[in-house]
């Protein structure tokens, strides 16, 4: 299974390539830097470096994504219009990657959402707040709107820790996360959605449990 990723340089993005990896699947890194290339493929990844201030950004980004199997967008916060560079200026990343993979033909499109950012990040978003919950709606709104088989994965306040293998889901018309959940758990509850068809036009969220991640997802709907 090729999977895009976008934020394959976050804490979240690398965690999740190596479970990918671990899961015999190929994941290709859309980044914004050079720079980060090598280190990418060191890791196993297949980097795709955009020109953000190119008038050929879509067209990247449709060549990336033409043969895969699935997108997953965890670039975490910056999801508002402009955020890939003056190229997007008219549209959020959610909403140009959702578009593209619908055009190209690839079905399973993961948006990791959040309800709210931590307190630390609140307190950094400031008077900013309202516009980052905004973006966030938005970019749900617009992953929702396409015709691909969609989930949206609201995360609890992101933390690192030993991965435990356990979560708690919840879903529900405007489900929010209990709590924390470690990245590397998330990384694989990520994962494990790609294949999981009872996740397909979800809204799930998502926080540190009790429940082992197969049988979370599995349970959805039963």
């Amino acid at each position: 299974m090729r999977v895009v990723i976008l934020g394959v340089t976050t804490g979240l993005g690398a965690r999740l390539a190596e479970s990918l990896i671990d899961h015999a699947m190929t994941p290709v890194g859309l980044v914004r830097s050079a720079e980060h290339t090598e280190a990418l493929k060191a890791a196993g990844v297949e980097p795709v470096v955009l020109d953000t201030h190119s008038s050929e950004l879509r067209s990247t980004v449709m060549r990336a994504l033409t043969g895969a199997d699935a997108v997953v967008l965890a670039a975490g916060t910056g999801t508002g219009p402009g955020s890939l560079g003056a190229a997007t200026a008219a549209v959020s990343p959610a909403a140009l990657l959702s578009g593209v993979a619908e055009r190209v033909g690839v079905r399973r499109f993961v948006l990791v959402s959040a309800l709210l950012p931590g307190a630390a990040d609140r307190a950094a978003l400031g008077d900013d707040l309202p516009a980052y919950l905004r973006e966030k709606s938005e970019a749900e709104r617009a992953v929702r709107e396409r015709d691909l088989d969609w989930t949206v994965l609201r995360a609890g306040t992101l933390r690192d820790a030993a991965p435990t293998g356990r979560i708690s889901l919840r879903l529900g018309e405007d489900p929010g996360p209990e709590g924390e959940i470690g990245r590397a758990d998330l990384a694989t509850t990520i994962t494990h959605i790609l294949t999981a068809p009872r996740t397909v036009h979800r809204t799930c969220a998502v926080s540190a449990g009790t429940c082992d991640i197969p049988t979370a997802l599995k349970e959805i709907g039963t």
